[in-house]
């Protein structure tokens, strides 16, 4: 199984960090674990260029 990483940003744009995740894309609406353990519903996904950059899946906006 592949393992993808996603960074996770909140509704201001302030980064949470960045968290693996089995799935190869996540949805709007979706929820993901954060790195302290909470859940988060993403809102907002940035999937191009700069989404991408560090090498991540893409940047989630997350609202917890």
């Amino acid at each position: 199984m592949s393992i993808f990483q996603y960074r996770l940003i909140d509704t201001a744009g302030g980064e949470i960090g960045i968290i693996s995740d089995s799935r190869p894309s996540i949805q709007l609406g979706e929820r993901v674990q954060l790195p302290d353990g909470s859940s988060g519903t993403v809102v907002d996904i940035y999937d191009d260029e700069y989404g991408k950059d560090g090498g991540v899946q893409a940047t989630l906006a997350v609202e917890e």
